[in-house]
């Protein structure tokens, strides 16, 4: 086979390295929450993060209750947080990206994605939002991290479940 405009390889190194942004130059940060997003969106940055040759940062945040202190052991949580790590790492593993699980605790999630991008300098966080009803509430987090991420944010939302209407 002759490729006159050259390899798939270099296609697809250009792509993803595109896709992080002109002249970028760090990694890729995948925020884990449990929503069904999560596998499409590890499986996306594992495969920019490769052709790239990038690492890829799989951030699972714990917001610790006020009335807490802010190390306090959280072991249900914890548990939950290592089990979708874990999956998420399982992915990276096939795909053959070099992936870095993070577990982080604090009372608010969206400052703590922002200063995990900050401190590894990703150049891209992606970002899932499964809504429950056709409200357009965003929350709090990502509106936050669109506000205040220091790199390219994608937002992947997956839309509100249909209605379905019972036949009479």
């Amino acid at each position: 086979m002759v490729h006159l405009w050259g390899s798939r390889a270099k296609e697809e190194t250009v792509m993803s390295k595109s896709a992080l942004g002109e002249g970028a130059t760090g990694d890729i940060e995948v925020v884990i929450c449990g929503d069904k997003l999560d596998y499409n969106l590890v499986y996306l940055a594992c495969q920019m993060a490769k052709g790239a040759k990038r690492k890829v940062h799989l951030v699972h945040v714990i917001e610790v209750p006020r009335a807490l202190p802010l190390k306090a052991v959280l072991t249900e949580e914890s548990e939950r947080a290592d089990k979708l790590l874990n999956s998420a790492m399982e992915i990276a593993q096939r795909v053959g990206c070099e992936a870095i699980p993070e577990i982080v605790q604090a009372r608010d999630a969206g400052p703590a994605i922002v200063d995990e991008a900050r401190d590894h300098h990703c150049a891209l966080i992606l970002i899932g939002l499964v809504r429950n009803s056709n409200r357009t509430d965003l929350g709090k987090t990502v509106p936050y991290v669109l506000a205040n991420a220091p790199c390219r944010v994608w937002l992947v939302q997956d839309p509100a479940p249909q209605k379905v209407m019972a036949q009479v």
